[in-house]
């Protein structure tokens, strides 16, 4: 078996609104052909890193790679993804 990309690649990402450091180094990785959880108490910054990691958010540092590609403003990463957040309000 051969060793693949991880589908999703962070590596020392901060975020920072302000004095307001919501994410601070962070790297991770996410393999293809698995199931994740990104769990934490409210304010852990768990939307955050979903907002950076589809493109909604711009990081103060670090890299974000999404299918060997970064993801802000790139319609071939975007396209193949989808994020909903808790808020989001649909027709009854």
């Amino acid at each position: 078996m051969r060793n693949q990309e991880p589908v999703v690649r962070v590596d020392g990402l901060t975020k920072s609104f302000g004095n307001f450091t919501a994410i601070d180094d962070v790297s991770f990785a996410v393999e293809a052909n698995k199931i994740y959880g990104l769990l934490g108490r409210n304010g852990a910054g768990k939307t955050t890193i979903m907002q950076l990691l589809t493109g909604q958010q711009f990081a103060t540092s670090g890299s974000i790679h999404v299918f060997g590609q970064v993801p802000v403003e790139n319609a071939h990463v975007l396209q193949q993804m989808c994020f909903v957040k808790e808020t989001q309000k649909y027709p009854d």
